[in-house]
């Protein structure tokens, strides 16, 4: 079996997120964050999440909405704490109040934008058709999607997190195939992954077709409480889509749902340096490191053995996991 399809599943999803110069990495309970400082070295941090939920991330469907809810409060967290430990002092926005409120615009924007927006365009174009409203609803919704994309990776601050996004996935990659975790053994590895965070949003623009397609021709205060209520059911579903692709990445069925992520990821990742891939590796050893471990030997940096860490519950966003 070659490099690329020997997939150790025993050691456990993971997933994470690229920051600005930095990583965001987690796996069941614990996450860690990675960051290049503006000296040159590497500042981690870890933590553990409470168990409490825990039963709650095992159901299906529910899962995923939850990830979604934990990825994004994670994400805002790692985002302030990466910009303090590169000590920006000028802080660039990156204050509590600045962040939480770009939070809350972008979530906005993800329900009247993403979400909505679509759906109004094809109902005032009179389009009523049960096959037909879907489809361009869904055409619109992938255009918005991959537009803007687009338009973000003309930033020359964005195609370095895009570089870092392409660490973070090559990272995965060779820790899911008990590699050492080195730049030179990480490079062999593709700077996609089935489970990223853009493959979700795609999976959700073709879920959200099917699911609405079942919905049949609605009036606009049914078509407004469906697009927005039906989110949560439909980003639930699309997350159990891409953990199932995740997990057959490399059978037939897990590349055909996988093959449209693939292809969106070409704009979101990039090819990362070796000083990427660095911290990249520093976020997944400090998130590693935060949680119990487990009988079983796994390659560490040093291409040494080490107990492996415990398997636990996957995360569906950044890399969706």
């Amino acid at each position: 079996m070659s490099k690329a399809e020997a997939i150790d599943t025993t050691v456990g999803p993971i997933g994470g997120q690229a920051l600005l110069e930095g990583v965001m990495m987690r796996r069941g309970q614990s996450w860690g964050a990675a960051v290049r400082r503006q000296d040159g070295t590497i500042g981690t941090t870890s933590r553990v999440l409470p168990a409490s939920l825990d039963k709650w991330r095992q159901l299906p469907i529910i899962r995923g909405v939850m990830a979604l809810g934990e990825t994004a409060a994670l994400g805002t967290k790692a985002t302030i704490w990466a910009a303090q430990e590169r000590g920006d002092e000028r802080g660039d926005g990156y204050t509590r109040k600045g962040l939480f409120a770009t939070v809350a615009i972008a979530l906005i924007g993800v329900v009247g934008i993403f979400g909505l927006l679509p759906a109004v365009l094809v109902k005032l174009a009179g389009i009523d058709g049960t096959v037909t409203f879907p489809l361009a609803e869904g055409m619109i919704r992938l255009g918005i999607l991959v537009g803007y994309l687009a338009l973000l990776g003309r930033s020359p601050q964005v195609q370095r997190v895009f570089a870092y996004h392409g660490a973070e996935h090559m990272t995965i990659h060779a820790f899911e195939h008990r590699i050492a975790l080195v730049p030179g053994e990480i490079r062999h590895f593709s700077r996609r992954h089935p489970r990223c965070g853009t493959a979700f949003l795609l999976v959700v623009v073709i879920t959200t077709m099917f699911v609405h397609a079942f919905m049949g021709h609605q009036s606009w205060p049914w078509l407004v409480a469906g697009r927005i209520l039906g989110l949560p059911l439909v980003a639930g579903l699309a997350y159990e889509a891409i953990r199932f692709a995740g997990r057959h990445q490399h059978q037939l069925i897990g590349r055909l749902i996988m093959a449209p992520g693939s292809w969106l990821q070409g704009i979101t990742t990039a090819e990362p340096t070796d000083d990427m891939i660095e911290v990249a590796v520093a976020a997944l050893e400090a998130t590693l490191a935060a949680e119990p471990l487990a009988p079983g030997v796994l390659a560490s940096a040093d291409g040494t053995d080490q107990a492996d860490p415990t398997d636990l519950a996957p995360l569906a966003a950044g890399t969706a996991r």
